[in-house]
């Protein structure tokens, strides 16, 4: 898979358990090698650190944020002064997804300005209009970003992301296009998920959202990114991804999060931890007699 990438998960003028950035990192480290990088041809660790001064340079860092401190719009990945790739999160319950959607996007796209050409989208074909070739703004968690896609590893709950197939012409039966399976076909977007693209032939960066509105209602709707200043100055001085991020503010991710599903996450983090326990106890109990035997 070629070079080893290092993600570094840190707290940044938060308060948050090191037990539990510590088991985040681990559930991602096993989503990378398990899940993600077999499909995409990447290789990472992800590592745990109590703060920003012990990341070893080389390491890409997700910091974890304030989120009252945190600009609207500035989570996401970004370069730092040097080109390398860092990325911001906000804490909160189940602060794992977003740390799961930008590990994720940050391996697959550390410049923030891949693309990939494909057919424009049946949900943003205006009546009347023929379909186009466009260019794909490469983000592989954000059409499927909401929590109920997502999946838990060891009671911690992480993104859903789609695979290359996504960008399929058209769809086939057997063919993977997400690794939880929720997508049916290639180019869709699901509830609360969006795509942004490049239309060459006017060179806008234009997105199709499939957001639920205030009172629960789906409201998809598309949009012409570079109407935006705010776009255009986050573009004049970072990464395509991070002006995309600056002007696109998801509804609650976790709102669809059912209380049941929030208890099962709670019981199985909590056999988990009950595991670690006895399996260290015995390895204790294991020592000391190897020591009272020598």
């Amino acid at each position: 898979m070629g070079t080893v990438v290092h993600v570094a998960i840190v707290p940044r003028g938060v308060s948050v358990e090191m037990e539990e950035v510590h088991a985040v990192a681990a559930a991602l480290s096993v989503q990378v090698a398990r899940d993600f990088g077999p499909i995409w041809g990447i290789s990472a660790t992800v590592a745990a650190f109590a703060k920003s001064s012990q990341v070893p340079v080389g390491y890409w860092p997700i910091y974890i944020e304030n989120p009252a401190k945190l600009p609207k719009g500035m989570g996401g990945v970004h370069m730092d002064g040097s080109n390398q790739p860092y990325s911001l999160i906000e804490n909160g319950e189940h602060w794992s997804l977003d740390a799961s959607h930008e590990c994720l996007e940050m391996l697959v796209d550390p410049a923030g300005n891949r693309t990939q050409v494909g057919p424009l989208l049946k949900q943003a074909v205006l009546p009347g209009h023929t379909t186009t070739q466009v260019q794909y703004v490469v983000e592989v968690c954000d059409p499927i970003q909401d929590a109920q896609y997502a999946y838990e590893i060891d009671g911690i709950l992480v993104s859903d992301f789609f695979t290359p197939n996504f960008y399929d012409t058209v769809g086939a039966p057997g063919v993977r296009y997400d690794f939880t399976g929720a997508l049916s076909a290639p180019l869709q977007v699901l509830t609360n998920g969006y795509v942004s693209w490049i239309d060459p032939t006017t060179g806008n960066t234009m997105q199709f959202r499939n957001f639920l509105d205030a009172g629960g209602h789906p409201a998809p709707e598309i949009l012409n990114l570079t109407a935006s200043a705010q776009f255009g100055q986050t573009l004049g001085r970072e990464a395509l991804r991070p002006a995309i991020d600056r002007v696109t503010w998801p509804p609650d991710l976790r709102a669809s999060l059912t209380q049941d599903q929030r208890s099962a996450l709670t019981l199985r983090r909590n056999e988990v931890k009950k595991a670690a326990a006895a399996r260290s106890a015995r390895h204790e109990r294991d020592i000391s007699d190897a020591y009272r035997q020598t």
